[in-house]
């Protein structure tokens, strides 16, 4: 965490912007260099992608997806009562974004183009997961590592932000597959995901483009199940190939990973966690699942323990609080696989892959290559959480009693359904599911059980779910002109271009 340090200076000295995350706090380092090699810049780029900007990003979200609750009735992140207060933005464009476009400037001027294609990797990421949440992004005006930034940036619409990531993660590719390299990616073992592998770098980049390409699975004209095929046969292909990195045990605060009691989200006060626990809801999906008979999902007690008090698996409702329970009485967020010290917090894994490539083969028409596709993410998952041998030898028996009835049935929502859950099941904490959920527009047909939380916010009319989030302040107050109405009863109701049918 140390080279943290080296790329702060950059961007503060241009643009000051206080921050309260605990991450951030200890890396102010006023003395810290601005001139930063290029082999220095990959780690810091890689640990603040993921644990200052992706965090952030799915601090809020994972209420709204409905992973975790909150142990106060009501509360805020549960029933959808945000503001302008959520440090995304900052945490991705003010400290994380700098580095990586660093990162392809001076990987183009030193002879290093896999430094470039993992720069742009990270740019495509953090910009389109800003859009995901926002909808419109600046893009032209953007930090280009060359110019002044611009204060109050124009705002393009999101179809451009998506072509220009897409356009980006392809450029990554080419950057990747350059055998002209003059200084490789883990010189100084700054690459804390593959150690200098660019063919993995490459199915990272392939992962991602699926993930984007499948998002706009609500625009007819632009929705290609073929090309969303073939980035997923170009991505990870086996367990292992994750994009991800295991966190520190026994190290600070700031070496934890961010869900883990040890870490800095405010999971080890039984008092005042940041979350009570895990939800009835997603409980619920981990118990009798189709393919073992009589037996709860083998994942269930590796992902959570059960409740300390009662020794059962219990979660909350959404936005009702503790409902006069203890909190023992509930499962709690830290101490599963996600949420250990050094537990992985991935940016995008192999089932996740094979669960685009099942809806993309589903949508197209092709329910069996559907069902295979969809297999092999479910087994992937477990074999990645540990699962044993034998267990996972019967829920392949399971699965392979799946015919393509069993997924085209009630105009291929069975099939989306089984193909929707599971994906929520690999993907716990990641933003990600927050896209799905609204392209699925939060069907209880697609999600069964899935309700709106009590207490819901009193902006929302019957039925109507979260759409976005409102910008942050920092930005309302100095670009107002270039962002528009950003009233949260506007920004949180109004659905980004890709939720919108066309």
């Amino acid at each position: 965490m140390k080279n943290l340090k080296h790329i702060l200076l950059i961007f503060i000295l241009i643009i000051s912007i206080s921050s309260c995350e605990k991450f951030l706090d200890v890396n102010d380092d006023p003395n810290a260099p601005a001139n930063v090699s290029l082999d220095l810049r990959i780690k810091p780029t890689i640990l603040m992608a993921n644990g200052a900007a992706q965090w952030r990003g799915a601090r809020e979200i994972v209420a709204v997806t409905q992973y975790v609750a909150s142990k106060s009735k009501g509360a805020n992140p549960d029933t959808w009562e945000f503001t302008t207060r959520n440090f995304f933005w900052q945490n991705a464009l003010v400290w994380t974004f700098p580095n990586a476009v660093d990162m392809i400037v001076q990987g183009k001027e030193e002879n290093s183009p896999h430094f470039s294609g993992v720069g742009k990797i990270f740019k495509a990421f953090l910009i389109a997961s800003l859009s995901d949440q926002y909808g419109r992004m600046p893009w032209d005006d953007l930090y280009d590592g060359i110019h002044q930034p611009v204060l109050t940036p124009r705002f393009v619409d999101q179809k451009t932000i998506y072509e220009n990531c897409i356009n980006l993660l392809d450029e990554a590719v080419v950057d990747l597959s350059a055998t002209d390299n003059k200084i490789g990616l883990n010189r100084r073992d700054g690459d804390i995901i593959y150690q200098g592998d660019t063919e993995k770098w490459i199915k990272f980049a392939y992962a991602l483009k699926a993930r984007y390409l499948n998002h706009y699975s609500k625009k007819s004209g632009l929705y290609n199940p073929d090309a969303i095929i073939e980035a997923c046969s170009k991505a990870f292909d086996d367990v292992g190939m994750d994009a991800e990195f295991n966190y520190v045990k026994g190290g600070s605060q700031t070496q934890a990973n961010p869900w883990s009691a040890e870490g800095y989200g405010e999971f080890k006060s039984e008092l005042f966690p940041r979350y009570a626990g895990y939800t009835q809801f997603f409980i619920n999906m981990l118990k009798n699942p189709f393919f073992l008979n009589d037996s709860i999902d083998p994942r269930l007690p590796i992902i959570m323990n059960p409740a300390v008090k009662t020794g059962l698996f219990t979660g909350l409702v959404s936005g009702r609080g503790l409902d006069g329970k203890n909190i023992k009485e509930y499962c709690r967020v830290a101490g599963g696989f996600y949420s250990l010290a050094d537990s992985p917090f991935p940016f995008a894994t192999y089932s996740e892959v094979k669960y685009i490539e099942a809806e993309a083969r589903l949508r197209k028409g092709d329910a069996a290559g559907a069902i295979e596709a969809f297999k092999t993410g479910v087994l992937a998952d477990m074999t990645k959480l540990g699962v044993a041998d034998t267990t996972i030898q019967k829920v392949s028996e399971g699965l392979n009693k799946l015919t393509p009835a069993d997924f085209t049935a009630n105009n291929n929502k069975a099939g989306l359904s089984k193909i929707m859950t599971q994906k929520y099941i690999a993907m716990v904490f990641n933003p990600e599911t927050w896209v799905d959920m609204r392209r699925m527009d939060y069907s209880n047909e697609i999600y069964p059980g899935l309700a709106r939380p009590d207490n819901v916010n009193e902006i929302f009319g019957e039925g109507e779910w979260i759409r976005a989030m409102p910008y942050e302040y920092n930005e309302e107050n100095r670009n107002g002109k270039n962002l528009g109405d950003n009233r949260p009863d506007v920004r949180m109701r109004t659905p980004v271009w890709w939720d919108i049918p066309e």
